[in-house]
């Protein structure tokens, strides 16, 4: 059981690294680094690691922020 609370302790945590993303919205990890890549998911490059906030992913979800398609 303390593996488990380790990990729910992550996703806690207001930013989220590629691999809690994929564990938090239960989405490869390989869709998410595309979704990310092509600006298709809100996150931040930092440091050249991928940073997701858990709050813009919640809107996100829920339709409240939409990604612009580019051209």
């Amino acid at each position: 059981m303390l593996v488990n609370n380790i990990f729910m302790s992550k996703l806690d945590s207001p930013v989220f690294t590629l691999q809690e993303c994929s564990r938090y919205l239960k989405i490869a990890e390989s869709t998410i680094y595309v979704l990310a890549r092509n600006g298709k998911i809100p996150c931040q490059k930092v440091g050249g690691n991928w940073r997701f906030s858990k709050d813009a992913l919640d809107k996100w979800l829920s339709g409240e922020i939409t990604i612009p398609e580019s051209e």
